[in-house]
């Protein structure tokens, strides 16, 4: 199948249209439905985000703290909070952040505080989102999001709001057709309440997991993901994503593997008093998917990006009845299934493998 470009469109003649409003970070907007609330689960404050990178000011300010704090981390080319032996942040202290007790959480490096929160301008306001790697975020009750405790940690040292992604003023829904932001979030607006009202998300997102690839094959893909085992929670939890994707395209039966995180999941279960039901969560995650616009990242249009997330959530359900055979509740195996899935999209590989989705012909069905 053919990877093809967006045409150029010849210019038409026709009345001067007054101009889309420029995205904004104001209002603070949260998605309905939205839950979130820290419970110092301790994920966050492992090698899911390899403790950085830092900035020089968070660098001379942490030092100014805790001399030893920082460290050089070759992996993200960048300064680090130390980690601990054993894993986790060294100024963890009975699993809760030393320098939020001691200093107060302003002093804390901007990954650390802004986690699961980001930001992204439309022109609408600003989109607050979170990722689903927490278990804050995905298991046990939690109030709807609390708008000022998003800002909060969304300000950056200075005290500005501190923005993730700028929403374009015009949407691909496909290589060649261009919609108005208005439009896009009209069809993105009748998703949201579909996978609200309990439609399936394969529905909702109109098309089929795994797509052809141009100039490579899912199989090369896995195999990236498997290769990226170097004995930190991170790795092991690319090697299930590898596995999930081998296991979908050729029947691939995977080794034992160790469960990374499991005890911040289970800290999630502990403040549960009834499991949530899986395809509700489910449905949480993807509607945070398309709420948080994390395929503007890719530089694709719509369609390879609903093509894309139901590859994810194809991956999303083999693990869950993966962890579930090896006996993990099935709340908790959903929300570890989700984070293993979410973290892949967050490597360098997962653009790589976006990018090699064929566009010509759509990927995906025509949107309304």
């Amino acid at each position: 199948m053919a990877r093809k470009r967006k045409k150029n469109k010849q210019a038409k003649k026709a009345p001067p249209k007054k101009a889309p409003p420029k995205s904004k970070p104001r209002p603070l907007i949260a998605r309905p439905g939205a839950r979130f609330t820290c419970f110092s689960d301790g994920l966050c404050c492992t090698d899911i985000h390899a403790l950085g990178p830092m900035t020089r000011s968070e660098v001379k300010a942490v030092k100014k703290l805790i001399p030893d704090a920082v460290i050089y981390n070759d992996d993200v080319d960048g300064h680090c909070m130390r980690p601990a032996e054993g894993g986790g942040c060294a100024q963890l202290e009975k699993g809760l952040c030393g320098i939020h007790a001691n200093h107060g959480p302003e002093h804390k490096p901007s990954g650390c505080r802004r986690f699961p929160y980001g930001l992204v301008s439309t022109p609408d306001g600003g989109r607050v989102t979170t990722e689903h790697r927490c278990p804050c975020r995905t298991l046990g009750e939690r109030p709807e999001i609390d708008l000022e405790d998003a800002e909060r940690s969304l300000l950056d040292g200075a005290g500005r709001i501190e923005v993730d992604q700028e929403a374009p003023e015009k949407v691909d829904l496909t290589v060649e057709d261009e919609v108005e932001w208005s439009r896009y979030a009209e069809i993105e607006k009748a998703m949201l309440e579909r996978l609200a009202a309990g439609d399936k998300p394969e529905d909702v997102l109109g098309a089929k997991p795994f797509p052809d690839l141009c100039k490579s094959a899912w199989q090369v893909q896995a195999a990236e993901f498997l290769d990226m085992k170097d004995d930190t929670a991170g790795g092991y939890a690319m090697e299930w994503f590898g596995d999930a994707l081998l296991a979908l395209c050729e029947g691939h039966t995977p080794p034992p593997r160790k469960r990374p995180w499991d005890g911040s999941f289970q800290k999630g279960i502990a403040r549960s008093e009834q499991p949530r039901d899986s395809e509700v969560m489910i449905r949480d995650w993807v509607s945070d998917e398309l709420w948080m616009l994390r395929w503007l990242e890719w530089d694709c249009p719509f369609d390879v990006a609903r093509a894309e997330l139901a590859t994810r959530v194809a991956c999303v359900r083999w693990l869950l009845e993966r962890l579930q055979a090896e006996g993990v509740r099935a709340d908790q195996a959903t929300a570890e299934a989700i984070m293993m899935v979410e973290l892949g999209a967050c490597t360098n590989q997962w653009p790589e493998t976006v990018d090699a989705i064929a566009n010509d012909p759509s990927p995906a069905e025509e949107t309304g």
